[in-house]
C-alpha cells in the first residue's frame, strides 16, 4: 500500500477547527476528519474535495467522521454533496449514524424524484 497522508487544518484563532487528513491508498482514498464541520469550515472541506477530486479521480473514497465533535447545517450540505459523489462514510456515535442515514435517504428520495420528473417529460 501507498500511503501519503497529507492533512489541511482549518484554523481559527490560533486553534485548529477542523483538520483534514487525506490518506492515498493503493485502491482509494481515506479523508479523516477531526474538529468541528462547521460554518466555513464546511466550505473549507467542500473546496479540498472538489478540488481533490476535480480531475475525474474515481477512487474509492473512505470519509473518516470519528473525531468530528459537531456538524451544523453547512456541514450536512457537504456531506450529502460528498455521499452524492459514491463516498462510503465510516461514524461511531449515534447522532452522526443518524445523520449519515438521513442523508441517505433524502438523496434516494430525491434521485428518485428526479427519475419521476426525468420519466415524466419524455
Amino acid at each position: 500500500m501507498a500511503f501519503r497522508p497529507r492533512w489541511f487544518p482549518a484554523i481559527s484563532q490560533g486553534r485548529v477547527v477542523l483538520k483534514i487528513t487525506i490518506t492515498d491508498l493503493s485502491d482509494g482514498q481515506r479523508w479523516s476528519l477531526q474538529g468541528q464541520l462547521v460554518a466555513q469550515w464546511a466550505d473549507e472541506l467542500k473546496s479540498t474535495w472538489r478540488e481533490a477530486h476535480r480531475a475525474g479521480d474515481t477512487r474509492r473514497c473512505i470519509v473518516e467522521l470519528i473525531e468530528v465533535i459537531s456538524i451544523d447545517r453547512n456541514g450536512e450540505a457537504v456531506l450529502a454533496e460528498i455521499m452524492s459523489q459514491g463516498a462510503e462514510f465510516i461514524a461511531s456515535d449515534v447522532y452522526t449514524k443518524h445523520l449519515l442515514r438521513k442523508l441517505r435517504s433524502e438523496l434516494r428520495r430525491s434521485g428518485m424524484k428526479r427519475n419521476q420528473d426525468e420519466g415524466g417529460n419524455h
